[in-house]
């Protein structure tokens, strides 16, 4: 089922992707029973891979999820031999459960007490596309009395901006919605830039959806300040100066229709048109240069330090 939801897109952006993957392998040990002579180690670890490689099949991993599957399979390495299968099974929904709440939703209250002393009265807010952590950091403030407007940058073929912009009106909070291409028409009201990350990596570059890279640039030509909200589970060792090396496809052929335009319909034979390929690309990578400020549940730290964040980190985690 959480393969085929992610298929179809029903479940979307990296935190609910990571916790719907955590749920769904709590649900697996449950139902699972050690077969006759074979090991509960062993052989749940098969059983785990095989289960990454069909959501895989579905759709690649994104870090978030692959550093939580990492963690679940060290947990099921450092079971004690002695330890009886009931016992085995509820110590690892114990710790499937704790790494949710501790890596996941109070990651992101302390990201929101961080972030929300950046705030201040009369600011102009711009978020691009939907990020559940800015999504919380614009809600506690508004909550708090600040007063604020912001403005959502949306793009195709997603629109993910909408999601984020009908949640903003529905608490009364004052919006600006508009697509990406008039992103410098609108950045001259903008005081600060709050963008989410599906990871940032070990060189400062963050790895978001694709368009953030645009945003940031546009917003550090017209010298507004960059604020990236990501939890430090998602901070990957790996260093990336592009997003051609490593990147995911979407679908071609959702960005060669207008959505509620069927007269433009130039591309509808696409695939059968000799020397033309779509793409769809779906991250893209920022580099710290356009980044002022990183706020994760470890504080607000400068893009140069996030090799510090990565290091304590695996100290922390061995099994990052």
């Amino acid at each position: 089922m959480v393969g085929l939801q992610y298929l179809s897109g029903d479940i979307s952006g990296g935190n609910a992707r990571c916790i719907a993957m955590l749920q769904a392998f709590q649900d697996v040990i449950k139902d699972y029973t050690v077969p006759p002579e074979k090991t509960l180690v062993r052989d749940l670890t098969t059983k785990i891979s095989s289960y990454v490689s069909f959501l895989i099949e579905c759709r690649p991993l994104s870090i978030s999820m692959g550093n939580a599957i990492r963690f679940l399979k060290s947990r099921i390495s450092q079971l004690p031999r002695t330890q009886s299968e009931s016992e085995s099974k509820t110590s690892l929904q114990s710790d499937i459960e704790r790494f949710i709440y501790e890596k996941i939703i109070l990651a992101d209250k302390m990201i929101v007490e961080h972030a929300v002393t950046k705030i201040r009265d009369g600011d102009v807010l711009l978020t691009y596309g939907s990020s559940s952590a800015v999504e919380m950091i614009l809600l506690h403030a508004h909550k708090l009395g600040k007063q604020f407007r912001v403005v959502v940058v949306d793009s195709r073929p997603s629109h993910r901006g909408k999601l984020l912009l009908h949640s903003l009106l529905g608490e009364g909070l004052s919006c600006t919605y508009t697509h990406i291409n008039a992103v410098s028409y609108i950045m001259h009201e903008v005081t600060r830039v709050f963008l989410g990350a599906s990871s940032v990596l070990s060189n400062g570059t963050v790895y978001s959806g694709v368009g953030t890279a645009c945003v940031a640039m546009v917003a550090h030509a017209f010298h507004v300040p960059v604020i990236v909200c990501c939890e430090a589970f998602k901070f990957h060792e790996r260093v990336q100066l592009d997003s051609i090396c490593s990147n995911e496809l979407g679908d071609p052929d959702v960005i060669s229709k207008v959505s509620g335009r069927q007269d433009v319909n130039h591309l509808d034979a696409w695939a059968n048109t000799e020397n033309l390929q779509l793409l769809n690309l779906i991250y893209d990578a920022t580099p710290s240069d356009y980044v002022s400020m990183i706020v994760t549940d470890y504080g607000m730290i400068p893009p140069t330090s996030v090799p510090v964040i990565v290091r304590e980190y695996n100290r922390e985690h061995v099994w990052i």
